[in-house]
């Protein structure tokens, strides 16, 4: 696989390099000169575990808003006012987000958040040798195959991550209180910094990298023949 194609697999844990100052957008490795820390926070502590962690790329946060965002795009607007309330007060906030955000990450809802945070963890195993190159780079080519079924841009891409995080963000929220907490997310400023900083700066690969750039996806590694995804 050539650098270009490479540096557009990396590209899917852009926001992550944002979030995290220092970090490479283009590079192999997320750090290029440090190990990462991967048991606090994910529970990591070996490859075995990180390749199970790494199908929350399919069952992670987007599977709570997927219903939801399905069905914002086909419901009549009389049908999505009855489903609204046929619904639980909770789950009927989260419908409410989703119709409120579907215009900006599209179909794909928040699948960003869980794609880009696996292309980081990929990046970092890298870099703490648990996970050699080729072994990376067909697993991001496996990232790429969802991230372009479910989006058509970057622009989508990356809004269904921010997205994404601010519902992780009010996770913990109680029923009362997370419709309010998702609100004030739009305005939060650690995301609106970050957002900037992917639109100017120019280290960020996205204006070289076409969202339908070519990827010729690599042969599975015979180490990961076990390992049962696509």
């Amino acid at each position: 696989m050539d650098e270009r194609a490479q540096h557009w697999l990396y590209a899917l844990s852009a926001p992550m390099v944002a979030l995290n100052p220092g970090a490479s957008y283009t590079a192999p490795d997320f750090y290029a000169d440090r190990r990462v820390n991967l048991v606090d926070g994910w529970g990591i502590h070996n490859r075995a575990e990180l390749l199970d962690m790494l199908r929350m790329a399919d069952n992670g946060h987007a599977s709570q808003l997927a219903a939801a965002y399905w069905q914002w795009q086909r419901c009549l607007p009389s049908q999505w006012q009855t489903l609204l309330a046929s619904l639980a007060p909770r789950e009927r906030i989260l419908h409410q987000y989703a119709s409120r955000t579907a215009g900006e990450c599209g179909p794909g809802g928040i699948r960003a958040w869980d794609l880009g945070r696996m292309s980081f963890l990929l990046r970092c195993a890298r870099g703490n040798a648990w996970i050699d190159l080729d072994e990376s780079l067909w697993l991001h080519s496996c990232l790429a195959v969802r991230a372009r079924h479910y989006y058509n841009s970057w622009s989508t891409y990356v809004a269904g991550f921010f997205i994404g995080r601010a519902f992780w963000n009010c996770l913990g929220n109680s029923d009362e209180q997370v419709g309010h907490e998702l609100e004030r997310q739009g305005s939060y400023l650690g995301n609106l910094g970050i957002m900037r900083e992917l639109g100017l700066d120019p280290a960020v690969p996205f204006a070289e990298l076409p969202w339908d750039l070519p990827l010729a996806r690599p042969d599975k590694p015979v180490s990961l023949e076990e390992f049962n995804w696509s």
